[in-house]
């Protein structure tokens, strides 16, 4: 059984989820409030919070190629920029709207990132190609 290819599926799957998620909510007709309420926080400018935590989804994802090539310390390091990037996401003053069917496929990416991690440290031979 080639355990590397289903682990890479497993890292790869959940970002290109994510990616079509955000895609489809700009595609998405939501109500004129939404839009207006999107389009004055951008006049406004976002918080400090929002930014940073699209700084660290980027480093998440960084993170992510990392771990597909079995770099030491990525998993690691993978793990404290999700933590944060939930921290943030937690005390961020935004609302965050998004489409139906973009709220499943980001949930589903959740379940995989989480079984990706489990993997890496718990099935011996994944954990021993780090």
């Amino acid at each position: 059984m080639n355990y590397k290819t289903y682990f890479r599926f497993l890292i790869i799957t959940p970002i290109v989820m994510i990616f079509i998620a955000v895609l489809l909510d700009f595609g998405y007709d939501f109500p004129e409030s939404v839009n207006g309420y999107y389009g004055q926080l951008a006049m406004d400018g976002f918080s400090t919070a929002y930014n940073l935590q699209l700084l660290f989804a980027l480093l998440a994802f960084i993170a992510d190629i990392l771990i597909c090539f079995f770099v030491r310390y990525s998993r690691e390091l993978w793990i404290l920029l999700i933590a944060v990037f939930y921290l943030l996401g937690s005390i961020m003053p935004e609302l965050l709207i998004m489409s139906p069917l973009s709220i499943v496929m980001v949930q589903i990416a959740s379940l995989m990132a989480g079984l990706k991690i489990s993997l890496a440290y718990l099935s011996p031979p994944i954990r021993d190609l780090f």
